[in-house]
């Protein structure tokens, strides 16, 4: 089905629109459509577009068709070939338009080798009866919404949101992570330049373990033990992307383009985000040094902390649903378990205080580590973007509006990255523009109050790192 990108206010294309979708269901075709919008450039999960989903709930709300099955698809590739494409895009050059030539001359990518290919199916079920079960809520619902409604806009826009996020849930739940999403993982979180083949096994066993206690899903490879997995992963990933040093007493394997392994390790991160969230929140405690009792944390300061972390990234990652108190506890609790936490409890059973384990310290911090550095190139980039706005800031005396050319910030921003020793991450640079993005919405914008405060405290976060580092 081809339709334009966009169509804005064409009613009478959005109605003609409308009109195929419901002759398309109405007689049992199946359709087909992508609710990310498109490709990810970055490899996170991208948030769900309501375009089409918004066509196919009001053909079921408005009666026209009598119900639709929803069959979620998850898709997965051990290498993907256009992760070069994405990274120029990222750096703002433009996308390369499709041709004639270039699609013939295509061929030449059937010999290359990419692995495999991650196709599962989630169970289908009736769009009609999730509108009933919608309709049936009444907790957490505010009062101004009808959901027995189905011609009112506020009604209808919750059940979009929440079919959305339903579909993408799904989408996700059945996902797999492919070996070359491990080793991505495992090269950009260990605090050395490289890692040995041996640790290298291991450390893929462990993340392994942990995607599938989080209720992940590794993909398989039938009875092959390990070292053949990441045997064939780091094939596929090639030596552009990873490379060995020879003659030491084993294989020594690190990182060669950073930008391009990014995107592998970036689809991981919504495994594990809650806990990066809570290792970042306690790094500043955790570099103080002076023994155990004096990087612990109280619960309030690691609450506000997290809460502050998770606004900064609520536009780069999806959260679990059940909200911050919640996920947080779990969060805390699972850690715990992991070995990783120690809390500390009053007389009702409350979290009051928190620190690392004892046994988590006897091996060096590594799974800590590991959940720290899953998102502090998020953290850098977003430090860097500040620090190129903060040099806008206008004088005390100034009156009127402080405009921005959108650019110029972006500009300033890969300046400070230049001259910083920040080298985490190969995305830093890719991810400026989208982060100075959040402080200025438009090609000009002036920086308010508000704006100056959360960049005040942003810089407070990584300065304080940067200091104990």
């Amino acid at each position: 089905m081809w339709i334009r990108r966009s169509f804005g206010d064409d009613i009478l294309y959005t109605t003609l629109v409308q009109s195929y979708i419901d002759t398309l269901l109405q007689r049992g075709h199946n359709f087909e459509c992508f609710v990310e919008g498109g490709r990810s450039r970055t490899g996170k999960l991208l948030p769900p577009k309501f375009g089409i989903l918004s066509f196919i709930l009001d053909s079921v709300l408005s009666g026209r068709v009598e119900d639709t099955i929803i069959c979620p698809v998850s898709t997965q590739y051990d290498k993907v070939v256009e992760t070069e494409g994405y990274v120029t895009e990222l750096l703002g050059v433009p996308k390369k338009k499709e041709n004639l030539a270039d699609f013939l001359s295509a061929s030449s990518v059937l010999s290359l080798k990419l692995g495999r290919v991650d196709v599962r199916f989630h169970e289908p079920w009736s769009l009609k009866g999730f509108i009933q079960e919608q309709q049936a809520r009444t907790s957490s619902v505010p009062q101004s919404i009808n959901m027995k409604s189905t011609t009112d806009p506020a009604t209808k826009q919750r059940l979009l949101r929440t079919l959305g996020y339903k579909v993408l849930s799904d989408i996700n739940a059945v996902s797999v992570v492919m070996p070359t999403a491990l080793i991505g993982t495992v090269l950009l979180t260990l605090r050395g330049r490289g890692v040995g083949l041996t640790e290298l096994i291991r450390r893929v066993e462990w993340l392994s373990e942990r995607v599938r206690a989080k209720g992940g899903r590794v993909a398989h490879f039938g009875n092959s033990p390990t070292s053949v997995v990441v045997e064939r992963g780091l094939e596929v990933l090639g030596k552009e992307l990873v490379g060995i040093v020879e003659g030491l007493p084993e294989p020594t394997y690190f990182a060669v383009d950073r930008f391009q392994l990014s995107f592998y390790r970036n689809m991981t991160i919504h495994l594990f985000i809650t806990e990066a969230l809570v290792s970042v929140a306690m790094y500043t405690k955790i570099k103080q040094g002076g023994g155990p009792d004096n990087q612990k944390i109280s619960y309030k300061d690691l609450r506000e902390q997290v809460l502050f972390l998770s606004q900064l990234f609520r536009g780069e990652f999806i959260y679990p649903t059940e909200g911050l108190e919640v996920n947080l506890d779990a969060t805390l609790r699972g850690l715990e378990a992991d070995s990783v936490l120690t809390l500390t409890r009053d007389e009702d059973g409350t979290i009051i205080m928190l620190g690392l384990s004892d046994a988590e310290r006897k091996v060096g911090r590594e799974n800590y580590d590991f959940y720290c550095f899953l998102i502090w190139p998020f953290v850098e980039a977003f430090w860097l973007a500040a620090v190129a706005l903060m040099g806008y800031t206008p004088p005390l005396e100034y009156i009127g509006d402080g405009w921005l050319v959108l650019k110029s910030a972006q500009d300033n921003a890969q300046l400070v990255s230049l001259a910083s020793s920040s080298t985490l991450d190969g995305h830093l640079l890719t991810d400026i523009h989208s982060w100075v993005k959040l402080f200025i919405t438009k090609a000009t914008s002036p920086i308010s109050k508000q704006s100056t405060k959360r960049l005040s405290k942003t810089l407070g976060i990584v300065m304080r790192k940067k200091a104990l580092s």
